[in-house]
């Protein structure tokens, strides 16, 4: 009865429920220029300085180029293996920040809104692209002030990412899984913007001048959008909170209603749901085999030569990173159609190509797992955040959110130990690619369960 493959087949219908007034002038009321000006104002925001590291392949290469950590490496070998695993450890901090702070935001933004995110965001990740462009790296020491940039840019970029997944709450409920596919495609779209810092950096501008604009642009685009949550934006929040209990109290009473069968249910209630056992699985497995391509391509296309090409491959790659926004309506369509089960699967199949071309040892089959990774990772995050949304509601979002997100922190601690055990062991990377293969089991049994 809860299966993926029936009950929680993706449908999005509009509550009938309406005893309190300002629910019910919520429902009725279509959301308007405001509601649609901070969507795409918190689109924007989220495209240009959410995740933006997940371009870490372009980022790298600037960085490299600028001479970050060239200390660690001999005068004939500036791209030695010290040199890259010190840029991964900077990746894997970043990563790990940022999920651990998914974890307390998701609490935050169920407590105190949007507005409060966006205003922390725009300080810290303000603070942290300054610090980017102005520090210098110093492996040596534990205050490592580019170290430093990397942690509150984790948080800064999170607090911007979190505010985006309540855009779907704003808008009709037949917009609400456009809304939410096109917000998680951004975040992964803003990895192509170190491409253009990159591009920038090779024609001449310093790294200094580049982050300082990249600072201030972030810092006024947050605020408005800060400014663009309050009011109306902010109440309909309130207004489906108060609707999802009501659509609670009337199951309680065997009153029917047209919400999904979670909505409105305590947090405690919903953790023990076959619903919140899938999300687990799915979550901590497949982000982890996502963040870890991301974090060890650059090392493997070095490997297999791209320097010669002057980082053609690295540079095609953070291209290829935002062109799932292009799908957009095809994942909406199989979202629809298909339900969340057969999407899943999709996303399976194209996370088993992309992991198979990693062991392959030639640089042009590379194009091919990136092809599939760009899907892949598109396609997980819009359906993923649709599936919680659909089925937890706004209510408790953030908070069934906050506890994937620390649960994936865990999960995240072990990505550089791995990498570390897979050079020991076979010399490379491949005892991970593996091993990220391997992972695919869990998550393929609970969607097919």
């Amino acid at each position: 009865q809860v299966s993926l493959w029936g009950e929680t087949k993706f449908r999005v219908r509009a509550s009938r429920l309406g005893s309190v007034p300002l629910a019910m002038a919520y429902e009725q009321d279509l959301p308007g220029l405001r509601e649609w000006t901070t969507v795409i104002l918190g689109a924007t925001v989220t495209f240009l300085f959410s995740y933006f590291f997940y371009g870490w392949a372009a980022l790298q290469a600037l960085f490299e180029l600028d001479g970050v950590y060239r200390e660690v490496c001999p005068a004939q070998e500036p791209l030695c293996s010290d040199r890259s695993s010190r840029m991964i450890f900077l990746y894997s901090v970043d990563n790990t920040v940022t999920i651990l702070s998914g974890t307390i935001f998701g609490i935050l933004v169920d407590r105190a809104g949007p507005v409060v995110l966006c205003i922390l965001g725009a300080v810290l990740q303000s603070l942290s692209l300054l610090l980017m462009g102005w520090a210098d790296g110093n492996p040596s020491n534990v205050m490592d002030p580019l170290l430093l940039a990397f942690v509150i840019g984790g948080v800064g970029g999170t607090a911007l990412m979190i505010q985006s997944l309540k855009l779907a709450f704003i808008v009709a409920p037949a917009r609400f899984a456009l809304v939410m596919t096109v917000a998680n495609c951004l975040v992964d779209s803003s990895s192509v913007v170190p491409l253009g810092l990159y591009r920038l950096y090779v024609a001449g501008v310093s790294r200094g001048a580049i982050f300082t604009g990249y600072a201030a642009l972030c810092f006024a685009l947050s605020m408005c959008l800060a400014y663009s949550w309050h009011g109306k934006p902010s109440a309909r929040l309130h207004a489906t909170n108060q609707q999802e209990s009501d659509a609670a109290e009337s199951k309680r009473e065997n009153l029917s209603t047209s919400r999904p069968r979670l909505h409105g249910l305590s947090v405690r209630e919903q953790l023990c749901t076959v619903e919140f056992a899938f999300a687990v699985t799915f979550m901590m497995t497949m982000v982890f085999r996502s963040n870890a391509y991301l974090g060890v391509i650059k090392e493997l296309l070095q490997n297999l030569g791209d320097a010669r090409v002057d980082n053609l491959y690295t540079q095609v790659l953070t291209l290829l990173l935002p062109a799932s926004t292009l799908l957009i309506p095809l994942f909406d369509i199989c979202m629809k159609r298909g339900g969340f089960a057969v999407t899943f699967l999709v996303v399976l199949f194209l996370g088993l190509i992309w992991n198979v071309v990693m062991l392959i040892p030639s640089l042009g089959v590379q194009v091919v797992g990136s092809v599939a990774f760009t899907n892949f990772r598109g396609l997980l995050f819009a359906s993923f955040f649709t599936f919680i949304g659909h089925s937890f509601g706004n209510r408790t979002f953030g908070r069934i959110n906050a506890i994937l997100w620390f649960l994936t922190f865990l999960t995240s601690l072990l990505m550089v130990p791995v990498t570390e055990l897979s050079k020991a062991w076979t010399g490379d990377m491949t005892a991970m690619h593996v091993v990220l293969l391997i992972l695919c089991l869990p998550a393929v049994i609970m969607t097919l369960l």
